[in-house]
């Protein structure tokens, strides 16, 4: 887990999250109500500032991160034991090269921590469609 991890506010632009993916070479972010709070509400990835914003016609420094990002994102809490997790990819057929993520909330929903890669921490299992 990343403690800590960089954020995107969600009145922030399109442009100003794909400048901050590039300048932190990260390819996902947990977006939040604000810095100082930092609640969470969904997930944002350079894949979807293209599907979403870029192939849609929208205009990236006109367009808000939240009216972008994903809402059903996998959320834990740290103290949950991971071995045995579950992180269900219910994908609509046009979503194939989604990756998955896990944010680490704490009680308040507040983003502590962020998993990037769950598939290569152990006692996880990626669930991918409608596979139970």
């Amino acid at each position: 887990m990343v403690p800590d991890p960089h954020v995107a506010v969600a009145g922030a632009m399109a442009s100003e999250v794909a400048i901050m993916l590039k300048t932190r070479n990260i390819s996902v972010v947990p977006v939040v109500d604000d810095h100082r709070t930092r609640r969470f509400l969904g997930t944002l990835s350079d894949r979807d500032l293209v599907t979403r914003c870029l192939a849609e016609g929208k205009h990236p420094w006109h367009t808000r991160a939240d009216t972008l990002m994903r809402t059903n994102s996998p959320v834990v809490q740290p103290e949950l034991e991971l071995e045995g997790y579950r992180v269900r990819m219910d994908l609509d057929p046009n979503e194939s090269h989604l990756r998955p993520t896990i944010t680490v909330v704490d009680a308040d929903r507040r983003v502590v921590g962020f998993i990037s890669h769950p598939e290569q921490v152990a006692g996880i299992e990626i669930v991918w469609g409608d596979h139970a």
